[in-house]
């Protein structure tokens, strides 16, 4: 049975029925389910059953879900189905950098991760390569997305209260950061690309590896 399933080649009805294949393997009855997280927290799981939970990217992902909650899900789950995951780039860098944690805390718990998504794989995480540029004391962080190279300028650095965050398309316009929601990022967020960029290439690797059927405790 595949464990990453791509709608656009596939009907719905043909991927509704192996997610409902992998989601029976997890044995006993369906149910909501409270599973217990770090400092007295708590996630409520919709669908799952014995040692199958059965989530939604938006469920996962769009929440203020942290590195514990996806340990707690990953501890008590043997397995865990994801569906309707879109493809990432910086439009939704904040989704998509919790599907990376996410991602990770599978992997280390060695949880089998089934996937059902709009795009092929290699595909599924587009333009988080990241570099920093310095010019006159300002700070530049360049991040390649679906449509080419994107620039943030804070005047004055990062760290900056003062700074004005602009961006320069591909085109060569310069745009107000207000007036466009084009990458989603704020230069704080990108402090670290270096780690950003290495993360989203470690996530790449991981799925492959996760999707092998030998992969899972």
């Amino acid at each position: 049975v595949p464990s990453y399933l791509v709608t656009s080649s596939n009907s719905e009805l043909n991927v509704k029925e192996v997610l409902n294949e992998w989601f029976a393997k997890g044995g006993g009855t369906t149910r909501q389910e409270k599973v217990p997280v770090a400092m007295g927290r708590i996630i409520n799981v919709k669908r799952a059953n014995d040692s199958c939970a059965w989530f939604s990217f938006e469920e996962l992902c769009h929440q203020p879900l942290g590195a514990a909650d996806y340990i707690a899900i990953a501890e008590r789950f043997g397995t865990v189905l994801v569906e309707d995951v879109p493809q990432m780039s910086g439009h939704c860098y904040n989704e998509a950098r919790r599907f990376v944690v996410f991602i990770d805390a599978l992997y280390e718990a060695k949880t089998k991760l089934v996937i059902a998504a709009d795009v092929p794989r290699d595909d599924l995480f587009l333009g988080f390569d990241a570099h920093v540029h310095s010019s006159h004391g300002d700070e530049e962080i360049a991040i390649a997305d679906a449509s080419g190279d994107a620039f943030v300028i804070g005047e004055g650095g990062s760290s900056s209260s003062s700074s004005t965050t602009m961006i320069r398309t591909n085109n060569d316009r310069t745009v107000e950061w207000s007036a466009t929601g084009r990458i989603g990022v704020s230069l704080a967020q990108l402090s670290a690309v270096k780690e950003v960029s290495f993360s989203f290439q470690r996530a790449e690797s991981r799925l492959a590896e996760m999707a092998l059927a030998s992969w899972g405790r």
